[in-house]
């Protein structure tokens, strides 16, 4: 885990959609009672882990006291607090047959999300989100995940503050 952990910094500097990395170890070990077997066995390992793409706890000072915001990759926002309630989702499941009577914070109606969902029939519970406009067959689905850093307020020029922690 601490060769992954490692790697995924370096790799987390050159993500595209997934934040996920797969890394794989090649190695042998020796079998404890060599006599009795064959020696040594080969063994493959395989970790799965989200890659490193902000800062730690730790190094939220930016120098010289500048402040730190938070965004998305792709998000068009920065919020000044990683608490806002449009990066904290409160994801909730629900009955599909109930969906229909559902409405999100705006008043819209929810729509298959194109990922867990697409063309394929909703799962008899799915997942919404009091601010999100999908639903989804599945908790673990990646539209309703959220990749926060923290990063400078000179690093955000050209994005707007949001609407809901900026005006607090």
């Amino acid at each position: 885990m601490e060769k992954a952990e490692t790697l995924a910094v370096t790799v987390g500097q050159n993500l595209t959609d997934d934040p996920y990395v797969e890394l794989y170890d090649y190695d042998t070990a020796k079998t404890p009672f060599s006599a009795l077997s064959f020696g040594s066995r080969s063994m493959l390992r395989h970790v799965k882990l989200r890659a490193w793409v902000g800062y730690t706890g730790e190094s939220f000072d930016a120098g010289g006291g500048e402040q730190i915001v938070f965004k998305t990759p792709d998000g068009e926002v920065y919020h000044l607090s990683s608490d806002c309630s449009y990066l904290a989702l409160s994801v909730r499941s629900l009955a599909y047959a109930a969906l229909s009577g559902e409405r999100n914070s705006s008043g819209s109606r929810y729509t298959a999300c194109e990922y867990c969902v697409g063309d394929s029939a909703a799962n008899a519970l799915v997942y919404i989100t009091d601010y999100g406009d999908c639903y989804h067959n599945s908790r673990s689905c990646r539209g309703l995940k959220r990749t926060v850093m923290g990063v400078p307020l000179s690093e955000v020029s050209g994005l707007r503050c949001c609407s809901r922690c900026g005006s607090q």
